[in-house]
């Protein structure tokens, strides 16, 4: 039994995924408890401690604003607890428009639910009520673009293996088409639109930016490859001055007219090389939002 336990603390706005990263993480070998009191905080970590509950990946609870003491002295928690365990803090978040579009789907109740409050203002409200928290997390992990199988895999990402990577910045990578509906929210857009477009060559027009013919297709012309260098040396410049900064995620956003070809393929190649040359602390997440 290691002498510090590791300890992941799972929080954020409700309807955000704080249900996914809690089950990503115990099909990953972790004790979790999920909207943990905080009165049962440090019974739970002396069980921990004296070997009572064993878990070899580590532990994770998760806790929200339905407890009414959480946020407020989150702070003063946190210092006192990193002082016996390993402790990470992931902070869930979402846009506003997602979060209500999720809790409409869902059709359950927000944790703040009140006659007097819209849903959006409840939101808002919680958002308000975290603040200390979220600037007291580790990682701030947004999943606005994210379906529940990416948000596993970024999850993943970050506790799979021996020992926690260290702090990242989320870079979300995403294709989109301008005929289907507008980006947002994002940090950047690029437009594509110019370049050449496989939609009208017969052989490639049901594929997309995925298979390699239609790749090929996309960057042939010098055009293509300068465009291309140009976006990929531009976030080789930016995302270490990002990170440096504090920053914890950044939605980066490369669109055509449908979102199949130009679009795809030129999001696939830039994560492709992000994982083979990595920028230090940046994580890379793709999502192709019209394919």
């Amino acid at each position: 039994m290691p002498s510090r336990p590791k300890v992941v603390i799972v929080t954020g706005l409700s309807g955000a995924g704080l249900s996914t990263a809690i089950h990503t993480l115990q099909d990953n070998g972790f004790y979790c408890v999920d909207n943990l009191p905080i009165e049962l905080l440090w019974d739970t970590i002396g069980l921990i401690e004296a070997g009572d509950i064993f878990a070899e990946a580590g532990y994770a609870f998760g806790m929200d604003i339905r407890n009414a003491h959480f946020a407020a002295n989150f702070p003063k928690l946190k210092k006192e607890l990193a002082s016996r365990v390993d402790l990470d803090v992931l902070f869930v978040r979402a846009d506003y428009q997602v979060l209500e579009e999720r809790f409409g789907t869902a059709r359950r109740r927000h944790p703040l639910w009140s006659q007097k409050l819209s849903l959006k203002e409840q939101i808002q409200q919680e958002d308000r009520l975290l603040e200390p928290v979220a600037l007291a997390a580790d990682a701030i992990l947004d999943s606005t673009h994210l379906q529940a199988q990416q948000l596993r895999q970024v999850l993943e990402g970050r506790y799979s293996g021996k020992g926690r990577p260290l702090r990242s910045l989320q870079l979300v990578l995403i294709s989109f088409g301008f005929k289907h509906s507008p980006m947002w929210p994002v940090e950047g857009i690029h437009d594509v639109r110019f370049l050449p477009n496989p939609y009208f060559d017969r052989q490639l027009k049901e594929k997309n930016g995925r298979d390699r013919d239609v790749q090929q297709f996309v960057f042939a012309t010098e055009l293509a490859e300068q465009t291309y260098q140009k976006i990929a040396d531009w976030h080789r410049f930016s995302l270490p001055s990002y990170f440096a900064e504090g920053r914890h995620f950044i939605r980066v956003a490369i669109g055509c007219t449908g979102g199949q070809h130009r679009s795809v393929s030129m999001v696939e190649r830039l994560a492709r090389e992000l994982a083979e040359r990595p920028v230090e602390g940046i994580q890379v997440t793709v999502v192709h939002r019209d394919l």
